[in-house]
């Protein structure tokens, strides 16, 4: 009987699933992401997440997919936090964007991220791959949930040093952040600067869609980056699709899906609907039938002919 682990660590959240013998066990805690948490808070919550899956000396196979699995340095950082906890295993470690087409079952198409950041991935059939965008959000990150709440704030703050009256977007942010007025945000933003704060705040935003043009104006240019990415993905793999939409801020957002979709014309585009910790687990039970390779090998476009 197989006994496999899946995690999927975002910027917000880490859960984990355990398959052994058809029984599944699921535990979540907060973000294991090395890039956002460093490696000693990433240890801890690995220790929480896992802690509720019992005895894991069993486990054959792990597969994590990690927001900001971006450099051989990070994911052998995270490999050897993991084969410290799950000794017996293999462990696979990928972009958690390649999660999203192993979850639908594609062995081709494109990923695309919008949640606290964004990034685009994609797959062809002979196993060259692409990523676009995943840079963070000080040199990334447009379309995401963090970069909608940063622009309604801006928006907000132009407004307030025109002394412009305050809008519906303006009212949005404010009552999100439980603030009086425009004044307070300067020192509300640099005194919490945690991106999925701030993530969660584009949900006020995304709500005004289709009745503020302020909002919808933001919301298009969230749509604008994200196609960016897929298209950039999909010309450099010479593939027309399908694109998958995953990540918090998208998946939940209509309104920013139809956007996406009205700029990839002929595109096919679909929302996850699987759970993408089960493309974890489906790349774990790969790997047990697979010949042993480093973690994280994978061929890329540039060395795929």
């Amino acid at each position: 009987m197989s006994d496999l682990l899946g995690l999927d660590i975002g910027g917000s959240k880490t859960r984990a699933v355990r398959c052994a013998g058809g029984a599944r066990r699921e535990c979540e805690t907060g973000s294991a992401n090395l890039a956002s948490v460093g490696d000693a808070e990433a240890g801890r919550q690995l220790d929480a997440v896992l802690a509720g899956l019992g005895d894991l000396t069993g486990v054959s196979a792990v597969c994590a997919g990690a927001a900001g699995a971006d450099s051989p340095a990070t994911v052998a950082r995270l490999t050897a936090l993991l084969a410290q906890r799950v000794p017996n295993a293999r462990v696979l470690v990928v972009h958690d964007t390649q999660l999203l087409l192993a979850a639908e079952g594609l062995d081709e198409g494109v990923a695309l991220i919008s949640g606290t950041g964004s990034v685009a991935w994609g797959r062809r059939r002979d196993g060259a791959q692409f990523r676009a965008g995943g840079w963070g959000y000080l040199l990334g990150d447009e379309g995401s949930g963090w970069w909608v709440a940063r622009e309604a704030v801006r928006h907000a703050l132009a407004r307030h040093d025109r002394g412009l009256p305050r809008d519906a977007v303006t009212g949005a942010v404010l009552a999100s952040c439980g603030l009086d007025g425009s004044d307070e945000l300067l020192d509300h933003v640099y005194g919490r600067p945690d991106r999925r704060y701030w993530a969660a705040r584009s949900a006020a935003v995304a709500e005004l869609a289709g009745t503020d043009p302020a909002a919808d104006a933001i919301l298009a240019r969230a749509a604008d980056a994200l196609a960016g990415l897929a298209r950039c993905v999909l010309d450099r793999l010479h593939l027309t699709g399908p694109v998958v939409l995953g990540g918090g801020f998208v998946v939940h957002r209509p309104a920013v899906q139809d956007l996406v979709r009205d700029r990839l014309p002929g595109v096919p585009l679909h929302v996850l609907r699987a759970d993408p910790v089960l493309g974890a687990l489906h790349l774990a039970r790969a790997l047990t039938d697979a010949p042993h390779t480093p973690a994280g090998a994978v061929p890329s476009l540039e060395e795929t002919p």
